[in-house]
């Protein structure tokens, strides 16, 4: 029988590293160019309204509080605080969840990226709340001022 040389048998194990390692490479540029999409953590608990329905679910429910942020991971730690907040004071039924567009920049003038809670009492603009460093005090404090937790 013939030996076959050890320098084949490098070349082959060198061929597979190669061909491994170019697959992970390949891999994480499609991964890079095809990130998946964010889910919001609020929509967990609140519903997804889009702007077209945004003046019928006002008429339904005159009592709201519009929450409106990019969908995003740059909010993600905030929102599982928001997300925290809504079921601990059970208010998920006076939340909705918007996402920012262009027509929901111009119908509130928004000017920063920040997110932005929109209050209505009774149809009508109660408080529009942003700032740039949210805490959860500060917007269970906006939650009390609007009447949507009662203050106990």
């Amino acid at each position: 029988m013939k030996e076959i040389p050890r320098r084949n048998y490098f070349i082959v194990i060198i061929i597979a590293v190669v061909v491994v390692v170019l697959a992970f490479v390949l891999m994480n540029m499609y991964h890079a160019n095809h990130k998946e999409a964010y889910d919001s953590v609020i929509k967990d608990v609140v519903n997804e309204i889009k702007y077209d329905d945004l003046d019928s679910y006002l008429t339904e429910n005159p009592d709201a509080v519009i929450y409106i942020n990019k969908n995003d991971k740059d909010n993600k730690k905030l929102e599982e605080k928001i997300k925290k907040l809504i079921v601990d004071n059970d208010i998920q039924q006076y939340f909705v969840y918007c996402e920012r567009t262009k027509d929901i920049v111009k119908r509130y003038d928004l000017k920063d990226d920040n997110p932005v809670f929109v209050a209505y009492k009774n149809g009508e603009i109660v408080e529009i709340y942003s700032t740039d460093d949210y805490t959860v005090e500060s917007i269970e404090s906006f939650l009390v001022r609007t009447g949507v937790i009662d203050n106990d």
